[in-house]
């Protein structure tokens, strides 16, 4: 029978929640005093968030979504310490579930994905959050189904039932889309098609347990654009992965012992103990005036790079850490197991068994005509941007 419809989980599949929310955490402990370390809080918060949903499958009560996640975001934070401040915290921490980013290939692959089927959400987050995070990364999703519409969480089988009533197809219309089995093993049960999407980072250094392709799904893809391809979907190029700066209000702040060049509320680039470094950065940044910084390959990306008014940044400033390169010799090509970016001579960028994202970044470099790979902090330098 012909798909018609994709649904989708969001929290792990098409936004990267781990890492979402341990990189707010830096501008919210400036804001309250606090030093929560933001792999721990991200860590307490999902699994809070796990464990209210399954108080409720396990009968325990209806909660929504968004009381579990408050109470799942407040059990972290030092409430005592925070005194009267505890419950605007509360709200504060509570609110980078709206702001979550999505992986790196989802804008690409649901791209494709939109010209040949309708796309959902199926998530047990509410239709708000669903929202919030559908319109903050500009996604093309036709719909948003919550769980919670039904009073009921996945992998509940009457959820799967309202997706398909709700979107008037049949269930072997609908391929489910998730990076967890125990979602797709639900989904199939009540006749869905599925498909399994990696991501193996998803709960950060902890990995995924109990999550891995199964030849009983239809489909087990590496990205959303792999899956793409794997259903003739039209390939499209790979967009930017940029986040707007204001090279204007930048400043550098001592946040948990670490110095932060910040952006307002934004945390964009963490130097450790070096102070200089950090302010390096943040001069670089106004004297080329940057004002879009670009990632290829997040989560952890192999490259950065910046750009300054849709243009590249242009001549050296004194003092910087540069390597010279021939643009004309650049490619991107496989070395062992591991896909790089060379000129030809030396090992610009290495991307590991990622080809799509050493394709991209060749595809950035000459684009903008880069000729200069330049450094701050090195070795494993924080920050890397690239001029001509």
């Amino acid at each position: 029978m012909e798909l018609k419809a994709l649904t989708f989980d969001i929290i792990g599949t098409v936004f990267d929640a781990y890492d979402g929310l341990a990189q707010g955490v830096g501008p919210l402990n400036t804001r309250y005093g606090l030093s929560l370390q933001g792999g721990g809080f991200a860590a307490a918060a999902l699994a809070g968030y796990s464990a209210g949903v399954g108080q409720v499958l396990a009968g325990g009560g209806w909660v929504p979504p968004d009381t579990i996640l408050q109470n799942a975001t407040a059990t972290p934070l030092p409430l005592r310490q925070l005194g009267n401040k505890a419950s605007q915290a509360i709200v504060d921490y509570t609110a980078l579930w709206h702001t979550l980013p999505p992986w790196p290939d989802v804008a690409a692959g649901l791209q494709a994905l939109h010209s040949h089927y309708t796309l959902a959400v199926l998530s047990n987050m509410s239709v708000a959050t669903q929202t919030a995070l559908r319109t903050r990364a500009g996604l093309t999703f036709d719909q948003l189904l919550s769980a919670a519409s039904i009073k009921a969480y996945k992998p509940t089988p009457a959820v799967y039932q309202m997706a398909a009533a709700t979107l008037n197809v049949k269930p072997a219309e609908i391929l489910m889309v998730a990076a967890h089995n125990y979602d797709l093993n639900a989904a199939r049960a009540q006749g869905f098609r599925t498909a399994y999407i990696a991501r193996p980072s998803e709960n950060g250094p902890a990995g995924s347990p109990g999550n891995h392709p199964d030849p009983a799904f239809d489909f087990n893809a590496t990205s959303l654009v792999d899956l793409a391809q794997q259903l003739g979907a039209a390939a499209v190029p790979a967009p930017d992965d940029c986040i707007v700066i204001h090279p204007g209000s930048l400043q550098v702040a001592e946040i948990a012992g670490r110095w932060t060049v910040i952006d307002g509320s934004q945390s964009l680039l963490d130097f450790g103990a070096s102070q200089a470094n950090a302010q390096r950065a943040r001069d670089v940044v106004t004297h080329y005036g940057f004002d879009r910084m670009c990632f290829v390959g997040r989560p952890h990306a192999p490259m950065m790079y910046f750009t300054a008014g849709g243009k590249a940044p242009a001549g050296a400033m004194a003092g910087e850490d540069a390597v010279a390169f021939d643009l004309a010799g650049v490619v991107a090509q496989q070395s062992g197991s591991d896909w790089i970016v060379t000129d030809g001579s030396s090992r610009m960028l290495d991307f590991g068994a990622g080809k799509a994202n050493a394709l991209h970044a060749e595809t950035i470099i000459k684009r903008f005509g880069f000729t200069h790979q330049c450094f701050v902090g090195r070795p494993n330098a924080p920050m890397m941007y690239f001029r001509t």
